[in-house]
C-alpha cells in the first residue's frame, strides 16, 4: 500500500480557514450583541435620570413649601410623598421612608449613579430620590418598568439572534465538511487505494459536486497517460530482455567452447576475464529486469537464498581481483541465515561491496562476515570520506537512473535496499580501511 507522506509544518486546508473565519465572525457578532445589551443597561442607569429626579424633587419641594404637600402626585410615572415629622404618610414602597437621603434604583449596579435596591422586593422597576427637608422628608420615584420591559425584550431578541447565528455558522461548517472536505478525502483515499499493478483502475466521477468531478476526471486522464507509458515501458523491457539475453548466451557459449579448445596459456587469463564479464553482465541483466517489475507476492515464486553458503562462493569468485596484490580475502563468522530473496539479487549487492573493498585495498585484507542478519565487508585499504560516501548513497536512492560516470554499483544497491527494506551503512573501519554493513534482517526467514 502506498505510504502517505505528510510534510511537517504544512498549512491548514481551506475548510479549516473558512471555519475559523466563521467562528471569528460569530464571536464578533456575539461581542457586538453583548456590547449592545451593556449599552442599553447603561442608558437605564445614566446620570440623566438622577438629574431628572433632582429637578422633579425641586419642583415638589417648592410645592411643599407652599403648603401643597398633601396634593403631591402619587400615581403615574412620577410619584412623590411628603413625610412630615410625626405624620402617618408612607411612600410606595414603604421601605423608602427609612432610607438615608440619596438616589436609589432597582436597576443599579454598574455605573454608580444610583444605589442598588436589589435586596428589596418591588412590583415594578423604578428610580427614587430621598431628600431631607427642615420638617420632614420628600420621596420621589420615577417608574421605568416600560424601559425595563423593552430592555428585556431587546436582550431576548439579541439572544435569539445569537442562537440563529450559531446555528447558521454550524450549518455552514457542516455543509462545507459534507460537500467539500469529505468528498476530497474520499477521492484521496480512493487514489491511494489504487493498486499500481492494476493499470485499468480509475476513480469514480459520480460525485455530486462539479469541482470534485473535475478533479476526478483530471486524475483519470493522468492515470490513463501513466498506464500507456507503463505499457510502452513493459513492451520495451520485454523486447530488450530478449535482445540482450540472446547475445549474452552466444558469448557465454562461445567462451565455453573456447575453454575446451587447446589454446595458448597466454590466452587463458583473457578467456577468464571474458567469462567473468559475461557472468557479471548476465547477473546485472537479471537484477535490472527483476527490479524493473512491480513486486507481486501472489505470483512471484518464493526464492530462498542460503546466505551463509553463498558468501564463501562469492569470496572465491572475487579472489582473482587480488592477483598481484599483497592482500588476502578472509572469511569471518558466518552464522547460518536464510533469506527470501533471489540469489542473483544477493550476488549483485554483495559483489558490489566486495569489488569496492578490493579496489581500495592495495595491501592487507578484505574480510566478509555474517551475523544477526548483517553482512559485513571490511577492508584495510586507504579509507574514505564517510560524509561523501553517505551523500553519494543518498543521491543514488533519489535517482530513477544511475548518474552518468558513476556506474551501476551504488544505484543497484540503493534500488535493491529500497525494494526489500534493507539498509546499507558505510563507516570508517578503525585506524584504516572501510566497513560496509548490509542489514538484510527484513528478508530473513526465521525457523
Amino acid at each position: 500500500m502506498a505510504r502517505r507522506d505528510v510534510p511537517p509544518g504544512r498549512s491548514r486546508g481551506i475548510h479549516a480557514w473558512i471555519s475559523a473565519a466563521l467562528v471569528v465572525f460569530g464571536l464578533t457578532m456575539l461581542a457586538a450583541l453583548a456590547a449592545q445589551s451593556f449599552s442599553s443597561q447603561r442608558l437605564i442607569e445614566h446620570r440623566f435620570w438622577a438629574d431628572l429626579l433632582a429637578s422633579l424633587s425641586a419642583d415638589q419641594v417648592a410645592r411643599v413649601e407652599q403648603g401643597q404637600g398633601a396634593s403631591l402626585p402619587q400615581r403615574g410615572l412620577v410619584r412623590s410623598w411628603y413625610l412630615a415629622e410625626g405624620g402617618s404618610t408612607l411612600p410606595d414602597p414603604a421601605y423608602l421612608a427609612d432610607l438615608p437621603a440619596g438616589y436609589y434604583s432597582t436597576e443599579s449596579g454598574f455605573f454608580g449613579s444610583f444605589q442598588s435596591l436589589d435586596d428589596f422586593p418591588g412590583e415594578s422597576s423604578f428610580h427614587a430620590r430621598v431628600a431631607d427637608l427642615p420638617h420632614g422628608r420628600l420621596v420621589t420615584t420615577l417608574d421605568i418598568q416600560a424601559l425595563e420591559d423593552q430592555q428585556n425584550h431587546d436582550s431576548l431578541l439579541s439572544t435569539g439572534w445569537a442562537v440563529v447565528f450559531a446555528v447558521l455558522i454550524a450549518g455552514v461548517i457542516g455543509w462545507l465538511h459534507a460537500n467539500l472536505v469529505r468528498p476530497v478525502r474520499d477521492l484521496a483515499e480512493r487514489m491511494q487505494a489504487i493498486d499500481p499493478s492494476d493499470t485499468a483502475a480509475r476513480l469514480p466521477t459520480t460525485y455530486p459536486r462539479e469541482e470534485i468531478q473535475v478533479i476526478a476526471q483530471a486524475s483519470n486522464a493522468h492515470l490513463e497517460r501513466v498506464a500507456q507509458f507503463i505499457a510502452r515501458e513493459r513492451s520495451l523491457l520485454d523486447q530488450a530482455s530478449h535482445e540482450f539475453r540472446t547475445p549474452i548466451a552466444v558469448i557465454a557459449g562461445a567462451a565455453d567452447v573456447l575453454g575446451q579448445m587447446p589454446l595458448p596459456e597466454a590466452s587463458r587469463p583473457v578467456l577468464g576475464r571474458i567469462e567473468h564479464a559475461v557472468a557479471d553482465l548476465s547477473e546485472t541483466m537479471v537484477a535490472l529486469l527483476y527490479l524493473a517489475r512491480e513486486p507481486d507476492p501472489a505470483t512471484e515464486p518464493a526464492d530462498v537464498t542460503v546466505l551463509h553458503e553463498l558468501l564463501p562462493r562469492l569470496a572465491r569468485d572475487h579472489e582473482h581481483l587480488l592477483h598481484g596484490k599483497p592482500a588476502r580475502l578472509e572469511l569471518g563468522e558466518l552464522v547460518p541465515t536464510f533469506i527470501a530473496v533471489p540469489e542473483a539479487i544477493v550476488r549483485i549487492a554483495v559483489s558490489n561491496l566486495l569489488r569496492n573493498a578490493i579496489e581500495s585495498t592495495e595491501a592487507g585484507y578484505v574480510e566478509i562476515a555474517l551475523s544477526e542478519g548483517v553482512v559485513t565487508v571490511a577492508d584495510s585499504g586507504s579509507g574514505f570520506d564517510p560524509v561523501e560516501a553517505a551523500r553519494r548513497y543518498r543521491d543514488s536512492l533519489r535517482q530513477a537512473a544511475p548518474v552518468r560516470g558513476q556506474g551501476l554499483g551504488l544505484f543497484l544497491i540503493g534500488r535493491i535496499c529500497d525494494r526489500f527494506g534493507w539498509t546499507l551503512a558505510i563507516e570508517p573501519g578503525g585506524l584504516s580501511g572501510t566497513r560496509a554493513r548490509l542489514d538484510v534482517t527484513a528478508s530473513v526467514i526465521t525457523p
